[in-house]
């Protein structure tokens, strides 16, 4: 049995399918019916859910005008929550071994497919030999191909200002949100 399977039994299969919404896309900014809708949960419940993710910060609220949005938050409950609901075991193997370099302070998930995926990597300097090593790695281990780019900080920042990209929504790491 895997302990994606035993969690299922442990914890209410409300929460989880709830979670696995924000899992499964992690950039982009649900509502409230939106969340209950593809869950299938009502939304009283919704709500009570996402009250406590918001507490435990799994999810974080934005406010636009008068509404309320939900997206996961980046950091570490995260990255274990999808370590141990998903079976995305090659990226999130790719986080545990890139956040030992201290120079690296995001990473960036561009796109992803089943057998590979793009990331950008902020950092000053990025070690792109230690990066290199960590990705043949993830290579042999699980067969998945990544692809990076590097930016700087200003870079980030620059690019950020210009408005031509909005990498933030796609931040899967970031040192300065790092969890207990």
């Amino acid at each position: 049995m895997k302990k994606s399977d035993v969690l299922r039994e442990l914890f209410d299969e409300k929460i989880i399918k709830i979670i696995n919404i924000f899992l499964d896309e992690p950039e982009k900014h649900f509502s409230l019916t939106q969340t209950s809708s593809m869950s299938k949960v009502n939304v009283a419940t919704t709500l009570r859910i996402l009250e406590r993710l918001v507490k435990k910060e799994i999810v974080e609220i934005t406010l636009m005008g008068k509404s309320k949005f939900y997206k996961l938050k980046p950091g570490e409950k995260t990255i274990a929550l999808n370590r141990l609901l998903k079976k995305e075991e090659h990226i999130t193997d790719f986080i545990e071994k890139i956040k030992e370099i201290p120079k690296i302070k995001k990473i960036i998930l561009e796109s992803k497919t089943d057998d590979g995926a793009k990331i950008i990597i902020v950092g000053n300097p990025v070690p792109s030999d230690k990066v290199t090593a960590i990705i043949k790695e993830i290579d042999g281990k699980y067969n998945f191909k990544i692809q990076y780019v590097e930016f700087s900080d200003e870079q980030f920042e620059g690019m950020e200002k210009m408005g031509l990209y909005n990498l933030n929504k796609k931040i899967i790491w970031d040192r300065s949100h790092k969890d207990e």
